[in-house]
């Protein structure tokens, strides 16, 4: 369910293609509204206020960046590696990279963990992917406790061997593996400690992933992990949900249906939904207040095009649908939000680089260049260029509300960029 790498063969031809070709150029909301219906003969549109998010500004180098978190503060979490046009050929800035938090205040902290095994084994360019790191950081609370997965084989036929980890505020970096299992994934962390994720036992992208169960743990004052409840239903994964635990959203696959959907559970009450004119949806985050954002898909055959184009989408909390693209992107995953419904996510531009984002429904141009928003404004326009190039460099775009009974796709063939069959 977990989105990562698709068709490996294509993928090591592409990217020992691609990288070589650089090498040898010498490149070494709060809510909107509520109650309000779209009609399907005129969509209305909304303004969101967007500022790309660059770990290079921090790490000289950095060449793609993926933003996947965000908590009420604003500090945010997310992955950056030194791949430059990793978009051409599929490669999440987990790959090879590093996690980091960028604070709202500016500062910024790479998460190394614990690194690969065997480096001399991961060598693309010469067509070898054994033991190639993967880390990313998922999720972050207001107390500054970060979690997140890492592999340290991710190609591996084993579902990848994640490891899910958690660091609290700054603390030492501890993995953890949901017991008598292969796999797993923590995906965002609440203030009161509740983890949203999963664990799995089959491929990522070659397998029903029906061995995939959504699963909710505790993050303990002492620092120990508790299993409150997983799902025994498969190819579920939980994303994000209230403190409590008692309204929370994730992705499944519905055997059924052969489409990648999302639901909300509010007690025992469930919902599935999907993003209307797509053939997938996949949820990724929902706030305290029940706003979901996540990813959708029109392309018939996402994987023969390495998963480009997808979109984002915000499901507002009465149940209204806005797709957000990127302005002038190619690619846009949504991937966080907050409770002021700031929306963080990753972008890819036509040049095939990889950007992170945070988004803000309104025009917030003024608030977002001021002083106030240090951390986001200067992400990517630190140093001497901030007050130079700020205000030309936040965007103002006006993104559409779909509306509810636009009819859905045929599902993808291969949806979400996974080979899904039944075994």
């Amino acid at each position: 369910m977990d989105c990562i790498l698709a068709q490996e063969e294509k993928m090591k031809s592409r990217y020992k293609a691609v990288l070589a070709g650089l090498f040898l150029a010498g490149i070494g909301g709060a809510v909107l509204f509520h109650g309000r219906a779209a009609t399907a003969a005129e969509p209305s549109k909304v303004p969101f206020t967007f500022v790309t998010v660059d770990a290079n500004v921090h790490v000289p180098g950095a060449a793609s960046t993926m933003v996947v978190g965000i908590n009420n503060r604003g500090d945010m979490v997310g992955s950056y590696n030194f791949i430059p046009g990793a978009g051409a050929f599929g490669l999440p800035a987990g790959f090879l990279g590093k996690g980091f938090v960028l604070y709202k205040d500016g500062t910024f902290k790479t998460i190394d963990g614990p690194g690969p095994v065997n480096p001399a084994g991961c060598n693309p360019l010469q067509g070898s992917f054994a033991n190639c790191y993967y880390i990313e950081a998922r999720g972050i609370n207001d107390r500054g406790d970060v979690v997140g997965a890492y592999s340290q084989d991710v190609l591996n036929p084993q579902g990848g061997l994640f490891r899910a980890f958690y660091q609290q505020a700054g603390g030492q970096f501890t993995s953890y593996l949901f017991p008598g299992h292969t796999n797993s994934i923590f995906q965002r962390i609440t203030d009161s400690g509740v983890i949203y994720g999963c664990f799995h036992d089959e491929g990522i992208d070659n397998s029903s992933q029906e061995s995939m169960h959504a699963v909710i743990h505790l993050l303990r004052p002492d620092g120990n992990i508790q299993i409150i409840t997983f799902k025994p239903e498969g190819s579920t994964m939980n994303v994000g949900g209230d403190p409590g635990a008692a309204r929370y959203a994730g992705v499944w696959f519905d055997f059924a249906a052969q489409r990648h959907r999302a639901y909300i559970f509010k007690g025992d009450n469930r919902l599935n939904f999907d993003m209307p004119g797509s053939n997938m949806t996949q949820a990724w985050d929902m706030n305290a207040d029940g706003d979901v954002v996540g990813v959708w898909g029109n392309n018939p055959d996402p994987v023969v095009i390495d998963g480009i184009p997808f979109h984002g989408y915000l499901r507002e909390r009465s149940g209204n649908f806005i797709a957000i693209d990127y302005p002038g992107s190619i690619d846009t995953h949504v991937f966080g939000i907050n409770a002021s419904g700031d929306i963080v996510g990753s972008y890819v531009d036509h040049s095939f680089n990889i950007h992170g984002f945070v988004a803000r429904p309104g025009d917030r141009r003024a608030e977002m260049i001021r002083s106030a928003r240090p951390a986001i404004v200067n992400a990517s326009f630190g140093g001497p260029r901030a007050g130079k190039d700020a205000a030309a460099s936040v965007l103002v775009a006006m993104m559409p509300i779909i509306p509810k009974d636009k009819p859905l796709l045929a599902p993808a063939q291969t949806p979400a960029c996974h080979q899904i069959r039944r075994k």
